[in-house]
């Protein structure tokens, strides 16, 4: 679920992020630069990996943002960065939660994301 979609059009909604295509995204009005996007599992997910592409050919836009997961009935942060561009990995400890919170907390215009994945990789040895 998305905190605003561009024009509310189909053609820049969330769902966009999960269908594997570099060339759709999800993007927002002009005027929302600090938009929120949360992922319902409806289950308990572990995961330790998140990433981020936005639609490059639209330009670099994100200058920075946090990740939060539902815990205990409230947001908890547990990652934050700067720019995603082309490809930004997050790793972290194992995150178990049902729900995950994307917030861009600055951006120069719009942003455009064109993926959000989450992974499990096994620990290193």
């Amino acid at each position: 679920m998305a905190s605003n979609v561009r024009g509310n059009d189909q053609r820049f909604a969330a769902e966009n992020l999960l269908d594997g295509s570099r060339d759709t995204y999800w993007s927002t009005d002009d005027n929302i630069t600090t938009p929120e996007l949360t992922v319902d599992f409806g289950k308990p997910t572990t995961f330790n990996v998140i990433s981020l592409r936005e639609a490059l050919p639209l330009g670099q836009r994100v200058e920075a943002f946090a990740l939060d997961q539902w815990k205990d009935g409230k947001w908890e942060e547990f990652a934050k960065a700067t720019s995603i561009g082309n490809r930004r990995l997050i790793r972290t400890q194992p995150v178990t939660t049902e729900k995950v919170r994307l917030r861009i907390t600055k951006a120069a215009v719009c942003p455009a994301i064109s993926e959000f994945a989450l992974f499990s990789e096994p620990p290193a040895r």
